[in-house]
């Protein structure tokens, strides 16, 4: 936290920087939704507590103090949220188990974005919208960036990415981000792109799918049963279909799912095409429709975790950089407890309040 730059006049300064940040962390860590649940931990936290987080000493009082709600508030709101980002996405990346290997399925990287709807007043728009990248397996976020009014995630993709390792690494994503452009990038990056194309796409709808052979999954739970056919074409095949003029692309693919509701009867279909650069030693449908599937990880393991336990849609932080800084806040968390073996949050914030010290051991720091 110390290489975050102190936004305030050096005059006057009583609390340092890095004990700000990292109290503010640590409250997250331990459930804090807010800044005003934030200084209500750091008034309570213990002497100990307040030492090991670096927090100023009051040789008068002959005690450790807390900044207050308002120096939280205020500090946050003018912080460069860029570097804050990159500062916690490099430590939790350094905890980051899944690596490339010659001899192992690439891990993958999904990329999406979501908007802050507690922010949408202030700006009488689309609000503060985030760009984030986590990894499939743990769902810990390797990077986000901030997506400036009026601007487009499209933009901002390779920015966000820069500051991630991708070599040897899938990097899947949603249609929007089916470009020419972002897969020249990442082919220069030595990552692999898995993209879905939008339906108004036909043109990969002519090779000859009803040739190809046809992977099938099925499953039961949460009230449905689900079966999915996986099919992959080899584009070197079909090279004189228009359809594969596309960077880099080797293969094809066509994802349909079909699911039942169990409680009304009711029958879905879903189908997705998409193209990938994989090489022929990972290119196996079965590889494919998993990366294709959790990719949608990011929805339900960050973006619904940060909405639903930490209740971020219905904060009121709308001033400088603070929803912001607090997403990303909630990102370190939520990724801390995974890396732990947290799959449950909730339950795993319910465990960080048991003591006082558990959330700074989650966070790297131990009494």
């Amino acid at each position: 936290m110390a290489r975050v730059p102190d936004p305030r006049h050096r005059r006057g300064v009583r609390h340092s920087i890095e004990s700000i940040l990292a109290l503010t962390a640590v409250a997250v860590a331990a459930g804090a939704r807010s800044f005003t649940a934030i200084g209500e931990w750091a008034a309570d936290a213990p002497q100990h507590v307040l030492a090991l987080l670096g927090t100023r000493f009051d040789s008068r009082a002959d005690r450790y103090v807390a900044p207050d709600e308002a120096t939280l508030r205020r500090v946050a709101g003018r912080l460069d949220g860029d570097i804050l980002d990159d500062v916690i996405s490099a430590w939790l990346a350094d905890h980051d188990p899944a690596q490339p290997g010659p001899d192992t399925l690439p891990p993958a990287i999904a990329v999406d974005g979501k908007s802050l709807r507690g922010t949408f007043a202030r700006t009488g728009g689309a609000g503060v919208h985030l760009l984030a990248a986590i990894t499939h397996d743990n769902a810990i976020v390797l990077g986000q960036r901030q997506v400036p009014a009026g601007a487009s995630e499209i933009t901002w993709f390779p920015t966000l990415l820069d500051t991630i390792g991708l070599t040897g690494r899938v990097v899947t994503a949603d249609a929007l981000h089916t470009t020419t452009a972002h897969a020249r990038y990442l082919h220069a990056r030595g990552a692999y792109y898995v993209f879905t194309v939008k339906q108004n796409q036909q043109r990969l709808y002519t090779l000859p799918w009803h040739d190809i052979p046809t992977h099938v999954t099925e499953e039961r739970g949460h009230g449905r049963s689900e079966r999915r056919t996986t099919q992959l074409a080899p584009l070197g095949d079909f090279l004189d279909y228009p359809a594969i003029d596309f960077p880099h692309a080797t293969h094809a693919f066509l994802i349909e799912r079909y699911t039942t509701h169990h409680t009304s009867g009711k029958h879905t279909a879903h189908t997705a095409l998409g193209i990938t650069n994989i090489t022929a030693t990972w290119a196996h449908p079965a590889h494919i429709g998993a990366y294709v599937r959790n990719h949608w990880h990011i929805e339900n393991k960050l973006h619904w975790t940060r909405d639903v336990t930490y209740q971020e849609d219905a904060s009121r932080a709308r001033t400088g950089t603070a929803p912001r800084v607090m997403a990303t806040l909630r990102n370190l968390a939520t990724s801390a407890l995974r890396h732990t073996g947290w799959t449950n949050i909730a339950a795993g914030l319910r465990h960080m309040t048991r003591d006082t010290t558990r959330p700074l051991t989650l966070l790297g720091i131990h009494p």
